[in-house]
């Protein structure tokens, strides 16, 4: 067999991994699936043991599935979900406490405290971003606060993906992704760090890493202990790897500035690709160095807290014993606009442009007429509702984008959908069926990072299934409907809050 690669995606309810030629020819793929811990509304835990597990067997199965000699792995390069605080790691790198990531939203009242002692304005100012219990630095906080016995047993904060790295070579490493998704201690202008706020913040510089790395970067090997749980050759590179969701932008092209994509997954993000040397920031979205050319480029997204996820919510609960495709099958039969409904899908708050972390999902306008068509119909727009604020919000910035847009992730699958995110958008979606998300991201920089060829390798890669266009009518239809998806939202803004605390 040819020379192989690695990609390995730590996802929030699961990791997969491919086996992959340097031609971008996929030879196996595995997948192991997890819970996460919802101990209290709104707060999520990730425990490190069964996601670890899985990186070492999913790899493991790849390899023999794909009847692939550990001696012919050039490489290896593993991503992960944002995981907000990082994983608490003590002197003996056992985890301190699990990871809080990026969906847990208790960090409320650190974020009033950073906003009245440090200021909406300068975090701002020096990481192009907000505050908001999204981000990792209100989280570690949360942990300082709270449990102080555990913080003062930290030793290092290390990404998902970089602790596992880690129990794969022993070697740490912070790539730039997840510096400056961490928020409020990355300078997205000195692209570094910032020791300034750390010290504001109370957070030792020792817990971070003290060299931050590109996403290709090769930052250990594979040791003996590395070697007998994943089946990979003892001296194997692995590369750095980087935050799942602009790695999953990667993995279908999405290179160039003025490209976008939009990843319909449980949560929904939208990937602009921005040239640092230009860029239009705005801490209504989410700003940090792009995982390709890293220290050039800047990715900014809108993401939203919940997409695919409450589809799969609303199947669970209330679609009885049809499929995906039966109910798209159903919701056809209801208009665009779904006869007067709208649905807020902000069911775990909502990240941008909002930036509400009491936000609840909500639907409106039901009466007698409306049918299970009707409503399932209305879920599915209410996320491209979504996804067209954040598109607008980041045209209003000024952020250069492309006419056509491509769509990745599980909810991309559906033609139905497809259509509705271009009627309610305005853009064309392209679709790239035979696509392996993140995983395929982390076999290209593995590749780069082995000079085995460069970024744009990953243009051979990708055929291109589809292209929606949308529909004229439609979307002048929509537009009224997302003036009332906007206004409904603005209108009960402060009975969310209640019920939050309710």
């Amino acid at each position: 067999m040819s020379d192989i690669l690695i990609g390995t995606d730590i996802g929030t309810l699961g990791t997969k991994t491919i086996a992959c030629t340097i031609e971008g020819q996929v030879v196996a793929e595995e997948y192991k699936g997890y819970d996460i811990q919802t101990t209290k509304p709104g707060w999520v835990e990730f425990p490190m043991k069964k996601p670890t597990k899985a990186v070492y067997d999913t790899i493991k199965n790849a390899l023999k599935k794909g009847n692939v000699n550990p001696a012919d792995v050039r490489g290896v390069c593993i991503s992960g979900l944002y995981g907000g605080s990082g994983v608490p790691i003590d002197a003996d790198f056992d985890e301190v406490r699990p990871c809080i990531p990026w969906l847990d939203t208790r960090a409320i009242k650190e974020c009033d405290w950073i906003r009245e002692n440090i200021g909406e304005e300068k975090i701002a100012e020096i990481t192009g971003n907000c505050i908001h219990p999204y981000w990792g630095f209100t989280k570690m906080l949360w942990i300082k606060n709270n449990e102080p016995d555990n913080w003062s047993r930290i030793k290092y904060l290390l990404t998902p993906h970089a602790y596992v790295i880690y129990m794969l070579t022993g070697e740490i490493s912070l790539d730039y992704s997840s510096a400056g998704n961490y928020g409020g201690i990355w300078d997205i202008h000195k692209n570094r760090i910032s020791y300034d706020m750390l010290k504001e913040l109370g957070f030792p510089n020792a817990m971070f890493p003290p060299d931050v790395v590109k996403s290709c970067d090769v930052v250990g090997e594979i040791d003996a202990k590395g070697a007998m749980v994943s089946g990979l050759k003892k001296g194997t590179p692995v590369s750095a790897g980087g935050i799942d969701a602009p790695v999953e932008a990667l993995s279908v092209g999405t290179f160039a500035t003025g490209e976008h994509t939009a990843c319909i997954g449980t949560s929904m993000c939208h990937n602009i690709i921005q040239d640092r040397a230009s860029m239009k920031l705005s801490p209504l979205l989410i700003n940090y160095p792009y995982v390709a050319d890293d220290e050039s480029k800047i990715y900014t997204f809108g993401g939203a807290a919940t997409a695919a996820g409450i589809i799969s919510w609303y199947k669970k609960n209330w679609g009885g014993d049809m499929d995906y495709a039966e109910l798209d099958e159903l919701a056809k039969k209801a208009p665009p606009g779904s006869d007067g409904l709208v649905v807020l899908p902000y069911f775990n708050g909502e990240r941008t442009p909002i930036w509400d972390p009491y936000a609840r999902g909500t639907i409106i306008g039901l009466t007698l007429f409306h049918t299970t068509a009707h409503v399932f119909r209305a879920f599915l727009e209410g996320v491209a509702y979504s996804l067209k604020d954040n598109v607008d919000t980041a045209r209003e910035i000024g952020a250069s984008l492309d006419d056509t847009m491509t769509l990745i992730g599980g909810g991309a699958k559906s033609s139905l959908w497809r259509k509705i995110f271009a009627d309610i958008t305005g853009y064309k979606m392209r679709y790239v069926a035979k696509s392996h998300g993140a995983p395929l991201g982390d076999v290209l920089l593995a590749g780069v990072g082995n000079n085995l060829f460069g970024y744009d390798e990953i243009k051979k890669w990708t055929d291109v299934s589809e292209i929606t266009k949308p529909d004229p009518s439609n979307h002048t239809r929509y537009e009224e409907y997302f003036k009332i998806f906007k206004r409904t939202y603005e209108l009960n803004k402060a009975t969310f809050q209640q019920l939050y605390g309710a």
